[in-house]
């Protein structure tokens, strides 16, 4: 007989020796998804096992599983889909995928969150021009400001339906 382990639905563990805050910085970030790319990140979709099918991509990046599936369900007819289920998940995808059409991305996320995301991509001269649109239960106008600083195209609230945002995202991505 043989067992099978099943993936776990717990949260990833937090990074050994760093407190909750996200990096202060961008090179304390790189430093930080350099530490531990490699170190047993699982992917929501494998980037090196997807046949190319000559349509564009979008990198969805939120802890939240069932938003992801949301937005899955509504892109796929239109984009390929990779997904990843944090910030620093996505920031190690990145260095390994071809630069996606666009990304979308919650704003609260472990380890790494959407604005030090969207800095490092902003900072990688292959990804800088990689639209980046937040989705976030973050709707106050501190946030929505630093959105717009960091380089996003927009900001959406999670409320909103997928259907709006969905229709944003085609009319960035040509």
């Amino acid at each position: 007989m043989s067992f099978t382990k099943r993936p776990s639905n717990r949260p990833p563990a937090p990074v050994v020796g760093t407190s909750q805050r996200p990096p202060a910085n961008i090179k304390d970030a790189l430093t930080e998804a350099r530490a531990i790319a490699g170190g047993g990140l699982q992917r929501s979709t494998n980037p090196g096992s997807m046949p190319p099918t000559g349509r564009r991509t979008v990198l969805l990046v939120d802890p939240d599983a069932s938003m992801r599936l949301r937005l899955r369900a509504s892109l796929e007819p239109f984009y390929d889909i990779i997904e990843a289920q944090d910030g620093m998940e996505a920031v190690d995808m990145v260095g390994k995928i071809p630069p996606p059409a666009m990304i979308v991305c919650d704003v609260v996320m472990p380890r790494v969150d959407g604005f030090t995301l969207a800095k490092i991509i902003k900072g990688n001269p292959m990804m800088k021009k990689v639209p980046i649109m937040f989705v976030s239960s973050r709707n106050n106008p501190q946030d929505v400001t630093q959105a717009l600083v960091v380089g996003a195209c927009h900001h959406f609230q999670k409320t909103v339906p997928v259907s709006e945002i969905v229709a944003k995202i085609r009319k960035i991505i040509i």
